[in-house]
C-alpha cells in the first residue's frame, strides 16, 4: 500500500507531494486543481508506464494521435517542457517510475521510461492502439458507463462468490428489491422482487449504474488500487453514507487502497461521519487540492479528521 507520493513535472504538478496516505483516500479541489491528473499519474504509476495505459490516459482527454511520438508532451508540466533545451532530458516522475523526454538536436524526441526497481528503459510505443489498456489499478472514470469494461470485469466475477457481495452492495445503497443482475456490454438487466420480467438498468436512473459501476469496480481491485473520478456523479445524497460504509469495509476487507476525487460537500459530510461513526479515522485520509497563493503551483493540505469536522461545521468550502 502507498504511503506517500510524490509527483514530478506531471501535466499541471510541477511537483506535489502527499504523505500519510491510507487505506481510502479523498481528494476535493475546484476545476483544474488536478484531481483527475492525479488519478491518472497514479494509473500510470501501477502500470508501470506501460504504453496501453499511457496512450489510453491520453486518447481519452483528445491529445493521442496513434504513431506521433509528440503526443506524450501533454503528460509533461507545460513551463518545463517549453523551456526544455536541445539534448536536455525532461523528466516526469510519480514516485519510482520516471518518463524521460530527451530532445536531440536533429529535432528528435524520444520518449522512455525507467522503473527504479526494475532497471531497465522501454520506449513509450504511440503505435500501440490505447482500446484494451493492461491495467494494474482498476480506473472507474467520471463519465459515460461505456469508457467503463463493466462486461470485461464482470465476467470474472459472475457465479464466483464475489459475484455476492456485488448483489449486497447494490442492494443495501440503492435496490433493495434486487433479486438478479445480467451484464453485458451494450445493456444490463435487472430482475426484481415481485415483476415478472427483467428491466434494463437504465431505466433504474444514473445513480443504478453509478453504484453497479462502483460495486463492479471493487469486486475487482483486490489487491490494487481503486481510482474513482468524481464519485458522486449519478448519486443522491442519501445513497453516499452507505456506499462509504461499504467502501471502507471491502477495502479493508480485499486489500484495496482506494483513492475517489468529488465536487460534493455531501461526499466530504458523509466521508467524514463514516469515519467517526466506524472509528476508522486510522484508515482514512483527506486532502484538498489547491493553487498556492505565492507560487501559484497546486499543492495539497491535508486536513486530519478534527480539523475536517470543524471546516465542516463552520460551513467553510472543502473543495
Amino acid at each position: 500500500m502507498l504511503d506517500h507520493l510524490n509527483i514530478r513535472n506531471f501535466r499541471l504538478f510541477e511537483t506535489l507531494g502527499l504523505n500519510r496516505l491510507k487505506r481510502v483516500n479523498l481528494f476535493v479541489g475546484k476545476n483544474n486543481a488536478g484531481k483527475t491528473a492525479l488519478l491518472e499519474a497514479l494509473r500510470i504509476w501501477a502500470a508501470q508506464g506501460d504504453s496501453t495505459v499511457v496512450n489510453h490516459v491520453i486518447a481519452k482527454r483528445g491529445e493521442f494521435t496513434p504513431g506521433w511520438h509528440d503526443s506524450y508532451d501533454s503528460l509533461f508540466f507545460r513551463p518545463k517542457l517549453n523551456a526544455q533545451q536541445d539534448g536536455e532530458d525532461l523528466i516526469m516522475q510519480v514516485n519510482d517510475l520516471a518518463i524521460h523526454r530527451i530532445k536531440s538536436s536533429e529535432h528528435r524526441t524520444y520518449f522512455e521510461t525507467f522503473w527504479k526497481y526494475q532497471p531497465s528503459q522501454v520506449q513509450l510505443n504511440p503505435t500501440v492502439l490505447p482500446d484494451f489498456p493492461n491495467d494494474e489499478a482498476v480506473f472507474v472514470p467520471f463519465g459515460d458507463i461505456a469508457d467503463f469494461p463493466l462486461q470485461q470485469l464482470w465476467d470474472k466475477i459472475v457465479l464466483t462468490p464475489i459475484e455476492d457481495d456485488v448483489l449486497h452492495i447494490l442492494r443495501e445503497t440503492i435496490l433493495p428489491d434486487l433479486k438478479r443482475l445480467d451484464v453485458k456490454k451494450e445493456r444490463t438487466l435487472v430482475r426484481l422482487e415481485n415483476e415478472q420480467l427483467p428491466v434494463t438498468l437504465k431505466n433504474l436512473g444514473d445513480g443504478a449504474s453509478r453504484i453497479l459501476q462502483i460495486a463492479i469496480a471493487l469486486a475487482s481491485a483486490k489487491d490494487k488500487l481503486l481510482l474513482i473520478d468524481e464519485i458522486e456523479l449519478g448519486l443522491h445524497h442519501s445513497v453516499l453514507e452507505i456506499l462509504w460504509d461499504k467502501i471502507f469495509h471491502y477495502a479493508q476487507k480485499w486489500n484495496i487502497q482506494v483513492f475517489a476525487t468529488t465536487h460534493s460537500q455531501d461526499v466530504v459530510k458523509t466521508f467524514a461521519y463514516t469515519q467517526e461513526k466506524q472509528g476508522t479515522a486510522a484508515v482514512g485520509a483527506f486532502f484538498r487540492l489547491q493553487r498556492a497563493r505565492k507560487t501559484g503551483q497546486v499543492e495539497a493540505v491535508e486536513y486530519d479528521l478534527e480539523d475536517l469536522e470543524v471546516s465542516l461545521l463552520a460551513n467553510l468550502e472543502a473543495r
